[in-house]
C-alpha cells in the first residue's frame, strides 16, 4: 500500500520500505539475525497493511533488554550514532541508538507539523532529558532560524517522588516538580528575562506553571509544545485559555515525539510514519478496532533500529487516520 507522507512530500510503498528494513536487520543486527530468517520476513511481509502490522506485533521485544543488552540493535556498520535514553519517570531506564539521519528526519516531521498549525518560533526554551531529545528540538528551532535554549533536566530519583505526586492530583504534581526542579527553573527564567524574543517553549505540562508572567500577549510566549505523565485533556483546556497555541506531544526514547491533535475532547498522536507504526492490541493480541481500548503498540522500523515494543502499564484507543495524518493514531493514552 502507498502512502502520502507530507512531512516528506512523497508517496511510500510501505510493504516494500518495511521488507527493506527487515532484510537489512536479519543480516546487520545481533538481535535479529538468528530470528529473522529470509523466509520470515517475506512471510511477515503481507500485499495488506493490516495483515502485515499484525504479523509484525507478534515480534515484540521484551524491554529489559533494552537496559542490558541495548547494543545487540545496533546494527554493524551504523557509525554516526548517538545514544538516546528513556527519562526514567515510568520505569528503569531504556537505552537505543538513533543515526543523524533519522534525527534529521524526526525534526522535519516536527517542523512540518509545528509549522501547520501556524507556530512561527522566533527562539525558544527546550526543557528535558540531555540524550537525542535535545539534538532533534534543537533541529526543529533551527529549522525554523531561531536560536534554542537547552535546560536539561536531570531525572535521577524522580521516578517515586512523580509517581506519588501524580496521585494527589495536578496541583501537587505542579508543587513537587517546582521544588525538585528549582535550579533548571531559575535557569529558564534567567534565559527568558534575557531573550524577549523566545516566543515558544518545549517542555512537559507540569514545568510550564512556574513562567505564567511570560506567557499571553503581553509577554512573549506565544506557543508551547507539551506532554509529560498525567497529561490529559482537562489540562490541555488549561493551558489553551493561557496560550495562542497548545501542541501536545507524546514522547517515548526510541522513536521521538508523536505530535498529537486535540479534537472534540479526546487527545490523538500520530507519529513519524513509516518510521513509527501506532497500533492498539486488546489483551487477547489482537488488533483493535477504531475506538476499542487496549495496550498501544509501537513499531519501529527504521535502517538504523528495529523495535516492536509493548507499552503493558499504559491503556489506550485506536485513532483514525486524518487527511493531515493518514495513518493509525492512538486516543488519551493513560498510565
Amino acid at each position: 500500500m502507498k502512502f502520502h507522507v507530507p512531512y516528506e512530500r512523497k508517496k511510500v510503498d510501505v510493504e516494500g520500505y518495511l521488507r527493506d528494513v527487515l532484510k537489512l536487520h536479519s543480516m546487520e543486527t545481533p538481535y535479529w539475525r538468528g530470528r529473522l530468517t529470509p523466509k520470515l520476513v517475506e512471510e511477515l511481509v503481507s500485499s495488506s497493511f493490516e495483515e502485515t502490522v499484525y504479523n509484525l506485533s507478534r515480534l515484540v521485544v521484551d524491554q529489559n533488554l533494552l537496559r542490558t543488552g541495548w547494543m545487540d540493535f545496533k546494527p554493524r556498520g551504523l557509525a554516526d550514532a548517538k545514544c538516546s535514553f528513556s527519562s526514567g519517570t515510568t520505569g528503569p531506564q531504556k537505552y537505543c541508538l538513533w543515526s543523524m539521519d533519522y534525527v534529521e528526519k524526526q525534526a522535519k516531521y516536527l517542523h512540518y507539523y509545528l509549522a501547520r498549525t501556524g507556530v512561527k518560533i522566533r527562539n525558544a526554551v527546550i526543557q528535558g532529558p540531555t540524550s537525542v531529545y535535545k539534538d532533534v528540538n534543537e533541529r526543529v528551532v533551527q529549522l525554523f532560524g531561531g536560536t534554542p535554549y537547552f535546560v536539561g533536566l536531570r531525572v535521577e530519583g524522580l521516578k517515586p517522588v512523580i509517581e506519588d505526586a501524580a496521585r494527589k492530583g495536578p496541583a501537587e504534581m505542579i508543587r513537587v516538580v517546582a521544588e525538585y526542579f528549582a535550579p533548571e527553573i531559575e535557569k529558564t527564567r534567567r534565559f527568558l528575562e534575557y531573550d524577549d524574543e523566545i516566543n515558544f517553549m518545549r517542555s512537559a505540562w507540569m514545568m510550564l506553571a512556574p513562567f505564567e508572567q511570560f506567557f499571553g500577549e503581553k509577554r512573549n510566549i506565544q506557543a508551547v509544545m507539551t506532554s509529560g505523565l498525567g497529561y490529559t485533556a482537562q489540562n490541555h483546556e488549561l493551558l489553551k485559555q493561557k496560550f495562542k497555541t497548545v501542541i501536545p506531544s507524546y514522547g517515548y526514547f526510541a522513536f521521538g515525539d508523536a505530535v498529537g491533535r486535540y479534537t472534540n475532547g479526546n487527545l490523538d498522536y500520530y507519529p513519524a510514519f513509516p518510521y513509527t507504526i501506532f497500533e492498539v492490541v486488546k489483551p487477547n493480541g489482537e488488533p483493535a478496532k477504531y475506538g476499542e481500548r487496549g495496550n498501544p503498540l509501537f513499531i519501529i522500523a527504521r535502517k538504523d533500529l528495529f523495535l516492536v515494543l509493548k507499552e503493558e502499564n499504559e491503556k489506550a484507543e485506536k485513532a483514525p487516520p486524518t487527511d493531515e495524518h493518514p495513518w493509525n493514531g492512538i486516543r488519551n493514552p493513560q498510565r
